[in-house]
């Protein structure tokens, strides 16, 4: 849109200056906030418990495929699909606790957190400490450098970080071979590290309930290392090691492409720093609308469920601001650009040197 400004002078003629609005200026989030309440019926803010489904259904498949496996009599390439199948299940079960834990299925924290308990054991994630980092750092300081947990360094802190270094030949956009394997591992590695180490050592994570997670995070280890010895050792790499590979790479090709093509930001704008990606339908229907990410954080509490109204209205009000695209397309541009920031929106491979604009 236009914006005609006019301007009277006594020794000068009456002038017209047109200035166009920058569309990539930061908005603070309150502003899409205020926003979107005019625009969306009260209802949609309301929980809906019938997402429970979704938990059930996920639960009872991966549970029944893991008891397939367990069976002497199942040949081991059917092991394989059920472990296959068990992980997606899995991936399901992480994205129901996710919007659990936002309070967008039932407001009782008590019941979150039990039921966040199951959902997130196959992750070893504690849905107190999950609370803590995605909830109150992540949506808080997106994309904010050193105070998002999630936001990749600049090359100033990549210079002086041995973890940093360490792990970016595991990144995409590396160049290194190993980097496509960092979708089966990364989310459950950087979750566990964050629990096991960095929690102790960050004073972002003081003011979290530390021995609670600690409670459960252990509670997760015992409960589910106890029923894969009941499925039996021999079973591990088909009701373990394949599920894991699945279920982060489920979660982590969503992670990566929510938020790691997107620019660095002081102020806090889900236009700008975040990412939505959208699939086929019935990907998306099983995935429980977890690529509609702008939407997410413009949103958290309201439940994934109503993503697309508010994708279609961001469409119409924000038509040249709003980023979203193809998951397919921004997998691979993934690959094709760095991880390190040489700039808030300039991404650089630490030794190449070569730079990438960031979306």
């Amino acid at each position: 849109m236009l914006e005609t400004l006019e301007t009277t002078d006594t020794n000068a003629p009456e002038t017209t200056v047109t200035t166009t609005p920058d569309p990539d200026a930061l908005q603070p989030l309150s502003f899409y906030v205020q926003h979107f309440r005019k625009k969306l019926p009260a209802s949609v803010f309301e929980p809906v418990p019938s997402r429970f489904a979704f938990m059930v259904g996920f639960l009872a498949v991966a549970v029944a495929s893991l008891t397939l496996i367990s069976m002497p009599t199942t040949p081991w390439y059917f092991k394989a699909l059920l472990g296959f199948v068990a992980g997606s299940c899995f991936g399901g079960t992480a994205f129901f606790s996710h919007e659990l834990l936002h309070g967008s299925v039932v407001r009782s924290r008590k019941l979150q957190d039990i039921i966040g308990f199951f959902g997130f054991m196959p992750f070893f994630i504690s849905p107190t400490f999950w609370r803590f980092w995605h909830n109150h750092l992540h949506h808080g300081n997106t994309q904010a450098i050193i105070a998002d947990p999630d936001a990749f360094p600049t090359m100033r802190i990549y210079k002086h970080s041995k973890f940093s270094q360490n792990i970016f030949p595991w990144t995409p956009g590396s160049g290194h071979l190993r980097s496509y394997f960092y979708f089966f591992f990364w989310f459950s590695f950087h979750s566990f590290f964050s629990q096991v180490y960095l929690r102790s050592r960050n004073a972002q994570f003081e003011r979290m309930n530390h021995r609670k997670v600690t409670i459960e995070f252990v509670g997760q280890i015992v409960i589910w290392s106890t029923f894969l010895y009941w499925l039996g050792p021999q079973n591990l790499i088909w009701t373990f090691v394949i599920p894991l590979m699945v279920q982060n790479y489920v979660a982590t090709s969503y992670t990566a492409t929510n938020h790691n093509l997107s620019p660095l930001t002081k102020i806090n704008d889900p236009l700008v720093n975040s990412l939505t990606v959208t699939s086929p339908s019935w990907i998306e229907a099983l995935h429980l609308n977890f690529g509609y990410h702008v939407e997410h954080h413009i949103c958290p509490t309201v439940n994934p469920k109503h993503a697309k109204t508010i994708h279609n209205l961001l469409k119409e009000d924000f038509p040249e601001k709003y980023r979203h695209m193809k998951k397919s397309t921004a997998l691979v541009k993934l690959y094709k650009t760095a991880r390190i920031y040489k700039n808030s929106k300039t991404l650089i491979h630490p030794n190449t040197g070569e730079t990438y604009p960031t979306i």
